[in-house]
C-alpha cells in the first residue's frame, strides 16, 4: 500500500501505467523511491514494471535491493532467481532456484522453476527427475504435467511420446477445455493415433492464445490424413 510520503507520486505512476506510459511510470516511481528508497512496496512496483516492459537488468537490480532490505524473504529469493534467469545469468539463477527449493521441498512451482534453468543449461537428466517429482505432487494441474510431457517429447526418444500422453491423460480429464494440454496431446499422438491427435490439434486452433493457435494449424497439416 503506497504510503502518504509518496503518494503523489504513485497516483501519477498509476496513471501513466494506465495510458501504457511505462517510462514515465517508472521515473515517478523513481521519484518517490528518492522520498523513500527502503520502500519495499515501490522496489516491488520497479520489479513488476522492468519486467512488463522487458528491462530484466533494470528488475535485477530491484530484486537485488529487496533481498539487501529482507534477506530472509522467500519470495524476494525467488523474485531474485526469476530476474537471474531472464537476464541470462545462468550460474546466478541456478543456485537461487536451489535454495528456494531448498526452504520449500514440497513445492511444485519451485521444481519447475529450477527445472527450466537447468534445461537452459543444459542438464536434462535433472531436469527429468525435478518435473516428475512436480507431477508426482500435482497430477493434475495444467502446469508440470504439461512440462514434463513438452520435455518427454523433446528428449526421450521412442517411448517419449507414450510417456507424454500417460501423463497428460489426468490433466485432460480435470481440465478438459487447456489449449495446452491438447496441442502436447495432438504432439504425442501424431504418429500412433492420427485421429485423436487430429482432434486435439482441432481444439487448440479454437483456443485464445494467438501463437498457439498458430501452432495448431500447422500442426494440423503435418498429421497424417
Amino acid at each position: 500500500m503506497a504510503k502518504e510520503s509518496y503518494r503523489a507520486q504513485w497516483d501519477r505512476s498509476r496513471a501513466y501505467l494506465e495510458t501504457g506510459d511505462l517510462g514515465l511510470a517508472l521515473q515517478e516511481l523513481r521519484d518517490a523511491l528518492s522520498l523513500a528508497p527502503d520502500d519495499v512496496v515501490l522496489w516491488e512496483e520497479v520489479f513488476n514494471l522492468s519486467l512488463l516492459g522487458g528491462l530484466t537488468q533494470n528488475a535485477l537490480a530491484a530484486a537485488l535491493r529487496l533481498r539487501q532490505l529482507a534477506p530472509e524473504n522467500p519470495q524476494f529469493l525467488g523474485l531474485h532467481a526469476m530476474a537471474a534467469l531472464l537476464a541470462g545469468k545462468l550460474t546466478e539463477a541456478v543456485p537461487l532456484f536451489e535454495e528456494v527449493l531448498q526452504r520449500d521441498p514440497e513445492s511444485v512451482e519451485a521444481r519447475r522453476q529450477l527445472a527450466r534453468a537447468l534445461g537452459i543449461a543444459g542438464q536434462r537428466g535433472r531436469v527429468r527427475t525435478l518435473l516428475e517429482e512436480a507431477v508426482a505432487r500435482a497430477p493434475t494441474e495444467t502446469g508440470a504435467p504439461n512440462d514434463l510431457a513438452v520435455h518427454y517429447l523433446e528428449h526421450v526418444p521412442q517411448e517419449g511420446p507414450a510417456l507424454a500422453a500417460s501423463v497428460l491423460a489426468p490433466v485432460l480429464e480435470a481440465h478438459p477445455q487447456d489449449p495446452t494440454t491438447h496441442f502436447n496431446l495432438a504432439l504425442a499422438l501424431r504418429l500412433s493415433e492420427p485421429a485423436k491427435a487430429r482432434h486435439h490439434a482441432q481444439h487448440a486452433a479454437q483456443g485464445s492464445d494467438k501463437a498457439l493457435r498458430s501452432k495448431a494449424q500447422q500442426l494440423l497439416t503435418m498429421i497424417p490424413a
